[in-house]
């Protein structure tokens, strides 16, 4: 499935920043323009927000859940040791606000049932990053310039949850009764509206488990619940992703477009990741990143996964990038679809619900099924035996501390080269002061960057408040987060 012709007029007029001026011009049609209909918007919604995730999220996320770390060659690593200024989140901002919510809300508003609930799905995916990546944003008074709330006011993070899981239950009963048909706008499942209520059900699963630790009586009965109605994202051809054909000069991938219309690809394996894969034995290092050209460890004659300490290249002296593994065709590439959400998440999320909840799953079917359904994706061989091995094999039996780390663990690696906003986000919440698996000063996952600009065991939470929206929406809020350090709602 390929992204259709007329998405391309729409990467127009963001501000966005010099490196992505090959992508403005490689999604420029001179001879087409995009006219406000309900399907038009919708396609511009769709392409704006596969931007927003990949060119952003998935960008600087990967570096803060420490798949990637700057490689030789490039000094442009301040992201990685945390230095970090409003700035830095303009257009990701946009993307998100004033284009991808903007687009999609004028079909909400605008299009007939099917077409308005499909968008509400949608859109909710985008708030839920929006409160996950910055907390409190504006909700109720948002997209309502026309009637003249140029300021519109803040809401309380866990509140927009609350009404986004409304939401979804409204957008879910409209689909299920409806008979109207989807036509071409529908570019991420070409029509067929049982994998919209599946997407549904799934995003809301998500919504109520990313509560699941700090607020499990909250989220507890609705989970049981959503999980009894079965009706989830389980197959490959029920992924939700943006599609991209690759075709040059016409429709990359966000992330390809935007690397390549600047310095190109420079990030490489970060020590952080490696080190879990090799503890574990597992296969799926080599297939998200190509094996550097020497052979240190392994005796892999196509070369080890080799990989650096975070923010620590120029410490290194002398290096060439064939020392190192750079991310694989799996990872990175102009046809590369943009995953919002994958059957092994959703999976995961079912597993983690069984445990917690003690849902209709069976917690260690779940746990193989997501790991399994990653191994099939990315073509990595030897899932059952990864699944059978002592470090990896699930057993039900252990505390359900013991089975969160280890559900969190291996749900981290599944996200890398893929879903990289998840799986730092899940970092985040599956790091409790029971065990701090992920940000241990002593022996947690991720590492203190060389010359981070904060101590050991300290690393970001939430994004600060973009210098744009500090300086047009006049709200006390926007100025009183100075550190990326605050947390979510639902962070530990």
């Amino acid at each position: 499935m390929k992204i259709y012709k007329y998405i391309l007029p729409v990467m127009l007029g963001a501000g966005l920043v010099s490196c992505e001026d090959k992508l403005l011009e490689i999604n420029k049609d001179p001879n087409n323009t995009v006219v406000a209909t309900p399907e038009a918007t919708f396609v511009s919604g769709v392409a704006w927000y596969g931007h927003a995730v990949d060119a952003y999220y998935n960008e600087l996320d990967g570096l803060f859940a420490q798949y990637f770390a700057g490689g030789p060659g490039v000094a442009l690593i301040d992201d990685e040791r945390y230095f970090v200024q409003n700035t830095d989140y303009n257009a990701e901002w946009a993307a998100n606000t004033n284009q991808a919510l903007s687009d999609l809300n004028y079909t909400r508003k605008n299009g007939n049932e099917a077409q308005a609930a499909m968008a509400d799905i949608l859109s909710t995916h985008v708030w839920q990053n929006l409160v996950d990546h910055y907390g409190d944003v504006p909700f109720t008074e948002a997209l309502r310039g026309a009637e003249g709330i140029l300021n519109p006011a803040y809401d309380d993070a866990e509140t927009i949850y609350d009404s986004l899981v409304i939401r979804l239950d409204e957008s879910i009963a409209v689909l299920e009764g409806t008979d109207q048909v989807i036509g071409d706008e529908d570019i991420i499942f070409e029509g067929d509206l049982d994998k919209w209520v599946r997407f549904a059900y799934s995003e809301k699963l998500r919504l109520l488990m990313r509560q699941s630790i700090v607020n499990p009586t909250k989220v507890a009965a609705e989970v049981a619940e959503v999980i009894s109605v079965g009706r989830f994202i389980e197959s490959e051809d029920q992924i939700v992703a943006i599609p991209y054909s690759g075709e040059e000069g016409l429709n990359y991938n966000p992330m390809f477009a935007r690397r390549e219309g600047g310095v190109g690809q420079f990030y490489i394996a970060s020590e952080s990741f490696v080190s879990v894969l090799e503890g574990l034995s597992d296969p799926r290092g080599l297939v998200i990143f190509d094996p550097a050209e020497k052979t240190v460890t392994s005796g892999n004659p196509e070369g080890d996964l080799l990989g650096v300490a975070q923010g620590g290249i120029e410490d290194l002296g002398a290096v060439k990038a064939a020392d190192f593994s750079y991310p694989s065709a799996v990872a990175y590439g102009e046809a590369n679809d943009v995953i919002l959400m994958s059957n092994w998440e959703v999976y995961f999320l079912r597993a983690e619900a069984a445990m917690r909840f003690g849902t209709a799953d069976d917690e260690t079917a779940m746990y193989n099924a997501a790991i399994t359904a990653h191994f099939n994706y990315i073509g990595a061989e030897g899932a059952a035996g990864y699944l059978a091995s002592d470090a990896v094999l699930y057993d039900a039996s252990l505390s359900d501390q013991a089975k969160s780390d280890q559900i969190g663990v291996q749900k981290w690696i599944s996200m890398a080269g893929l879903q990289e906003f998840e799986g730092y986000l899940e970092s985040r919440r599956f790091d409790t002061p029971e065990t701090r698996i992920f940000t241990d000063a002593t022996d947690g996952i991720l590492q203190a960057p060389a010359r981070s600009v904060f101590g050991a065991g300290e690393f970001p939470g939430l994004r600060l408040y973009p210098q744009t929206e500090t300086s047009f929406n006049q709200n006390e809020i926007n100025t009183a987060r100075t550190t990326i350090l605050e947390k979510a709602f639902w962070d530990n």
